[in-house]
């Protein structure tokens, strides 16, 4: 076999993927084998003893190691995490030196950890071994220049893979890697593609489709993007199983920051009495629970960029959901404000609405929260359409009850009830992609990331649930946030029961628009039959 460990002395794993932007703030976990043998071709050029190995041996390690996709061990405990530097541009702004944000994205590992790339079916002859020890100890950074790293090559390792190319059996989270084609698959891909640009008279694929594979690998991404690749032709996607606490958990020191700093005399809750005829029903809940954000903003007020024309709101950042460059919060802790609608008497009808704020309600957003008496909702005006709208405005009238805490509200309202057995009231959207464990296992990858122990959580997935003594789907409830331009990854929506070893206490609200009443649940005992 063959191997290469990696330490990095700072613990830091900096790394942008292929086809991302360094603004989105994402990390390449695992490090690509694509990377991998990239970095090994950049020291051979730039240290290697070039007199002792010619690049056809360099050619022969390549090709020897790109056959076959590696594994990995990857350390438990990493955590995804990023700095913001507003950067000068250069250039005067109202007087003002122009900056633009710029988000440094990095994996930060446990200290003293390694990562352990291992090819269990390599074996290389003396001299290739040779030549990979003296480039892997040459290697002084992996990724981004900021990620030092001292790599060794061995050719003996007995330690556990917990990430590797993906089986049907298997029950990790998925990955997927880039990775270089096999000599022989880049061999067929290149003469597929040059036979197509022979029938299209077309030179596009001359320069970037070189014979070897070590000199496809050795060109710059310059060159890729001018010919209009949108991959390098070389290349190849992986889908890799990893176990599951190897995944970089985000876990942005800003939120922590946040969170310890709160006063725990503050208030986390406000709740409301909801009063109109009708009342709506809980089957509009994300509706209602935007309405009453919108409601909380309007007390605080706007303000208008003059240059762009754009409106941003003066609510902090616990109402408003967004950080200081305006885009909405990444906050795995979720401090932020909960806009709770509750049908606290199990009819079918909100009768109450909660404020839930985490990290706590201090006194100047509680002064603006205790100005909130009414929501409104206009009619629509039918696209096309001239004139005033027709319909009939609704509105609601809301009466304060008080501010508290959780436990202070045990008694009536259900959504803070304290129990081991939680039920959907309004369906449980999915936050990414399903995976193939569905919906458990997403609520189960959820629950973790909000600091619950999941061990020997239960999910169950429901058919239906009684609301108002009627039976409703998932899809008997609007689902969808009126924000269009917001990605949406789960459409379908599904009821759950989750059984915890222990009682928690509420509110449990988790997944796809749950700040707004999505995916909320309440303690099975205090539901009425």
């Amino acid at each position: 076999m063959f191997a290469l460990t990696f330490r990095f002395p700072a613990s830091r794993y900096h790394a942008t993927p292929w086809g991302r932007n360094v603004n989105e703030a994402d990390v390449a976990w695992p490090p690509e084998p694509w990377r991998l043998l990239r970095t090994l071709i950049a020291v051979w050029w730039r240290k290697g003893n070039r007199e002792r190995w010619s690049e056809d041996d360099l050619a022969d390690l390549i090709d020897t190691l790109a056959e076959t996709p590696p594994v990995y061990h990857l350390p438990e405990g990493a955590i995804h995490s990023h700095t913001r530097h507003y950067m000068p541009q250069g250039k005067l702004e109202k007087g003002k030196e122009k900056t633009t944000l710029v988000f440094d994205a990095f994996v930060h590992l446990p200290k003293d950890a390694s990562v352990v790339v291992a090819w269990p079916d390599v074996t290389l002859n003396s001299d290739l071994f040779e030549l990979a020890t003296d480039l892997a100890a040459s290697i002084g950074y992996l990724g981004r220049a900021e990620s030092w790293t001292e790599c060794r090559a061995i050719d003996q390792w007995d330690g556990e893979v917990n990430c590797g190319v993906a089986k049907s059996s298997d029950t990790g989270t998925p990955v997927r890697v880039l990775a270089p084609l096999s000599p022989a698959k880049y061999a067929t891909e290149r003469m597929r593609l040059d036979e197509s640009a022979s029938r299209h008279r077309s030179r596009k694929n001359a320069d970037t489709l070189p014979a070897r594979l070590l000199d496809a690998l050795m060109l710059d991404t310059a060159d890729y993007q001018k010919q209009g690749w949108s991959r390098p032709p070389a290349a190849q996607e992986v889908l890799y199983t990893c176990a599951t606490e190897t995944v970089p958990a985000v876990v942005p020191k800003i939120f922590v920051r946040r969170r310890t700093a709160r006063n725990e005399n503050m208030p986390t809750v406000a709740r409301f009495l909801l009063a109109g005829r009708p009342l709506p029903r809980i089957e509009d809940s994300v509706r209602i629970g935007e309405l009453m954000r919108l409601a909380a903003l309007a007390k605080f007020g706007w303000s208008k960029d003059e240059a762009t024309g754009r409106s941003t709101p003066n609510a902090p950042w616990q109402i408003s959901g967004r950080g200081p460059d305006g885009r909405p919060l990444r906050d795995p802790v979720h401090n932020h404000a909960f806009w709770l609608p509750e049908d606290a008497d199990s009819d079918g009808w909100i009768d109450h609405i909660s404020v839930y704020i985490p990290s706590g309600i201090n006194d100047g957003i509680r002064a603006q929260l205790d100005r909130i008496n009414r929501l409104w909702l206009a009619p629509k005006q039918r696209p096309g359409s001239e004139g005033a709208a027709s319909g009939a405005v609704k509105e609601w009238r809301l009466a304060l009850e008080g501010f508290g805490n959780p436990r202070d509200f045990t008694g009536s309202a259900p959504v803070f009830s304290a129990s081991t057995h939680w039920k959907s009231v309004t369906p449980f959207m999915a936050a990414g992609h399903l995976k193939t464990s569905g919906y458990r296992g997403e609520c189960i990858r959820l629950l973790k990331r909000r600091g619950f122990n999941t061990e020997n959580v239960e999910v169950e997935v429901l058919k239906e649930i009684s609301v108002g003594g009627t039976l409703r789907r998932a899809t008997h409830f609007h689902r969808f946030r009126s924000r269009g331009g917001e990605k949406q990854p789960d459409s379908q929506g599904a009821l759950l029961h989750i059984a915890f070893p222990e009682p928690i206490t509420g509110p449990l609200a988790i997944g796809f628009g749950s700040h707004f009443g999505l995916g909320l649940f309440v303690g099975v005992n205090d539901i009425k039959s």
